[in-house]
């Protein structure tokens, strides 16, 4: 069975993940499994210190940016979050979804954090905001530093676990295809999704004493942010099933 998760493209939503393990360079893997021992230790604190008033989270946009709003609201919205200029707030269109984006350049979401870019789409039918992405490094930067990348992987992490999400909805620290790492998923009540992802891709591996040629290694890329309003039927363009 295929699940809606991921896609290679800033502007469009969420698509599929097929099985297959990723490898991961040593350095890369070490710093990995550090997600994995703090996750473990947040946990254990959760349960010692729960607090029977909280309100259970909602995935309802990114900020000021709300699921539902039209493009001129989500562009209120992004000038309102960033005090950007109308000129430097980017419009793009995906052929293959038929949704529409608006695409802004921030530098700091919170202090000393790299450069991101954050697209907001809007769906196909309903022209309303399906979903927001945030991505640091590759496109953004020239040279992403994969340290930097998870560095910003741990912080956010940490403050989606302490936002008190259903464990049973919850994914953390978990490799899957297409050199993508979930670093933590969870979703609200209304099957609304909040997806942390680390991506990788293969690159030639060092230069050693030896013959043979050394295999290929993964090097973080990119860190992906998204919020997703329906992860099981995106309004996004479709042929309806029987038209071929």
């Amino acid at each position: 069975m295929r699940k809606t998760f991921y896609t290679a493209a800033a502007d469009r939503p969420m698509h599929t993940i097929r099985t297959r393990p990723v490898l991961v360079a040593a350095a890369l893997a070490a710093l990995i499994g550090a997600f994995v021992m703090s996750a473990g230790a947040e946990g254990s604190s959760r349960e010692g210190n729960v607090d029977k008033e909280t309100v259970d989270p909602q995935v309802a946009g990114f900020r000021s940016a709300r699921f539902g709003m039209s493009m001129s609201e989500t562009l209120e919205a992004i000038q309102h979050d960033f005090q950007l200029r109308r000129e430097d707030i980017l419009e793009q269109s995906n052929d293959e979804d038929r949704t529409s984006s608006l695409v802004a350049t921030v530098t700091e979401i919170f202090p000393d954090s790299e450069p991101a870019q954050v697209v907001y789409i809007h769906g196909y039918r309903q022209k309303k905001l399906i979903q927001v992405n945030i991505l640091w490094g590759s496109p953004v930067t020239g040279e992403p530093d994969p340290q930097a990348l998870v560095t910003t992987a741990n912080i956010l992490r940490k403050y989606f676990g302490q936002l008190g999400f259903d464990p049973g909805k919850t994914v953390m620290n978990t490799r899957v295809d297409d050199g993508a790492f979930i670093v933590f998923r969870a979703t609200d009540e209304q099957e609304r999704m909040v997806l942390l992802q680390l991506i990788s891709r293969k690159v030639p591996g060092e230069e050693g004493k030896g013959t043979e040629k050394p295999e290929p290694q993964d090097r973080v890329v990119s860190l992906w942010l998204s919020y997703i309003e329906d992860t099981r039927n995106p309004d996004i363009f479709q042929i309806e099933k029987g038209k071929f």
